[in-house]
């Protein structure tokens, strides 16, 4: 109710008793979309603040006083003019400030485009607090009062049936009510119809008697404050019966009490804004490591495959004369078991003691890895409860006070999340893009969108690692890490990568997909391309068949 017709009548009504003939002695601006009149007397001196911003308020304050330092001064030829009146166009939401030399202030604070402007005698603006050229020369905008609701009939005319609820349909018929004033009028005139339609010729004099009885109540302001919790209040300026069971706050003056509204306001936007990258971080901290969690626990699910390499390992070694020359497969006793054949896969290129060896290799690095699986297991299962349980203490706390001692307490783990001490979010040291386990150490990390994409190549891929995109179609690009700057992975690890760029591509319904292959350093964005374009050289194609991370996490297991 702010900015109500009714609310900038009481405040012109107020002001008429104590600014006129004062002087206008300063106009400027040292807050984002604020505009500060200046005004004073010899014994008295008082300054307007308007907002156009996001949040738009209008109310005075006692005093002046203005920063030394970044401070637009504003309106400069109108300074030194003395006011002759503050009124409010009739039924529209308009505040004049008169000046002796018949310009005046023209504020509006609705619609897209609100503004401050000074209009001179002929109605053609002289200046303008937003888009000042623009403005310049122009007409100033003629109010547009609102049509009057004076008798039943008119109201009925006005009625909207479908409106989605009773209190839309009495702002319709009742064009100078908010919402505030809408519920009111249900509330008092007692209708429960399930919606606007429902309404008969009964309910709809009831509300209509409603409504016109809280227009001769706003003539006569008592400003007052509900309490909705700490941080948010409505500001009204008559008693609401509807919000009779708030805690509330009186004022004698319409005045003090906007200015409260606009300082609770103020305050609790405040407190969001520090607040809300606090609780998104430990969110999506805490949604990170669930699903973390989940892959590794899946991912140690999975068979052990290290005893199966090292027992081939063993078999091939103690049977090497039967293993012919060239064979892509063989099978042998399983002397270590039942004796039973075991078909083991060979690269034909290598010995038998060759693919042996190999074998073992393989076990070792297998058993390296699932090691690591259940350290890092056991790191986000500590983890996940220390994350909760911020969480939890960040949702009792309700003050900058205590926030702030929030922050300071918890320094070290914030600091972790990627979160500094301003409240805005840095880049997290471990970016939440799409993570698949290649074996050996090897991961792939796949870009989700265009965005992404680019955040992923150009600002989290190293220079050694593999940049992978599916060839000739739209699709992610895939980073796979390399876990040093001396180790390059097989031809396996590879393979899984690149089926993974495959399939996050628009060729995922092919059997066959080539996929590029190149090493991050050569690849590179065109000055002024669009988000994910790149061009790069020194590429290697790899056809692959498009495989989903589940399918490429349980060959890796």
């Amino acid at each position: 109710m702010l900015l109500t017709y009714y609310t900038l009548r009481a405040l012109a009504d107020e002001w008429r008793r104590e600014l006129p003939g004062s002087l206008l002695g300063d106009a400027f601006s040292q807050v984002r979309d604020e505009l500060v009149l200046a005004f004073a007397r010899p014994e008295a001196e008082w300054m307007v603040r308007i907002s156009t911003g996001a949040f738009r308020y209008v109310f005075r304050v006692e005093g002046y006083s203005r920063a030394r330092r970044n401070v637009a001064t504003l309106f400069e030829e109108a300074l030194g003019r003395t006011l002759r009146d503050v009124r409010v166009a009739e039924r529209d939401r308009v505040l004049f400030f008169e000046l002796d030399d018949d310009s005046w202030f023209q504020c509006w604070l609705y619609g897209p485009r609100p503004n401050v402007l000074w209009v001179a005698p002929d109605g053609q603006v002289r200046a303008a607090f937003q888009q000042d050229e623009a403005w310049r020369g122009q007409p100033a905008p003629a109010p547009r009062p609102a049509p009057e609701v004076g008798t039943f009939e008119a109201f009925r005319a006005r009625w909207r049936p479908d409106r989605k609820s009773l209190a839309q349909a009495v702002a319709a018929a009742f064009p100078l009510f908010d919402a505030l004033l809408a519920e009111e009028t249900v509330f008092r005139a007692g209708v429960q119809a399930p919606s606007p339609a429902d309404c008969g010729e009964e309910e709809l004099r009831r509300l209509y008697e409603a409504g016109r009885a809280l227009e001769a109540e706003l003539a006569r302001p008592a400003p007052r404050l509900y309490r909705v919790d700490r941080w948010t209040a409505h500001f009204a300026l008559i008693p609401l019966a509807h919000l009779a069971h708030l805690p509330c706050e009186t004022f004698d003056s319409v005045d003090a009490a906007v200015h409260a509204a606009v300082r609770r306001e103020l305050a609790a936007r405040a407190f969001r804004e520090a607040y809300e990258p606090l609780r998104q971080a430990l969110e999506a901290a805490i949604e990170r490591a669930r699903r973390e969690q989940q892959a590794l626990e899946a991912a140690l699910a999975a068979p052990d495959r290290a005893a199966q390499y090292e027992r081939w390992g063993h078999l091939l070694m103690a049977q090497a004369h039967q293993v012919p020359a060239g064979a892509e497969a063989v099978e042998l006793p399983d002397w270590f078991g039942d004796g039973a054949p075991v078909r083991i896969p060979l690269d034909p290129t290598r010995s038998a003691v060759e693919n042996a060896q190999a074998y073992y290799e393989r076990a070792r690095q297998a058993r390296q890895e699932r090691e690591a699986l259940r350290q890092r297991l056991e790191d986000v299962r500590q983890r996940l409860p220390r994350l909760e349980a911020l969480r939890a203490e960040l949702e009792q706390i309700d003050t900058m006070p205590a926030l702030r001692a929030f922050r300071q307490r918890h320094a070290d783990e914030l600091a972790a999340l990627g979160i500094g001490r301003t409240g805005r979010k840095e880049p997290e040291a471990t970016p939440a893009f799409r993570r698949v386990l290649l074996g050996g150490g090897f991961e792939a990390w796949i870009g989700r969108n265009a965005r992404e994409n680019d955040e992923l190549t150009f600002h989290h891929a190293r220079k050694h690692d593999l940049w992978l995109h599916a060839r000739g179609v739209p699709g992610s690009h895939v980073i796979l890490r390399v876990p040093g700057r001396n180790r390059q992975p097989d031809r396996r690890v590879l393979e899984r990568a690149a089926s993974l760029a495959a399939y996050f591509s628009k060729a995922r319904g092919s059997s066959v997909v080539p996929v590029v292959v190149v090493p991050r350093k050569y690849v590179r964005k065109p000055r002024g391309a669009d988000p994910g374009t790149v061009v790069f050289e020194r590429e290697e194609v790899l056809l692959v068949e498009p495989r989903p991370p589940e399918a490429v996490q349980a060959e890796n297991s």
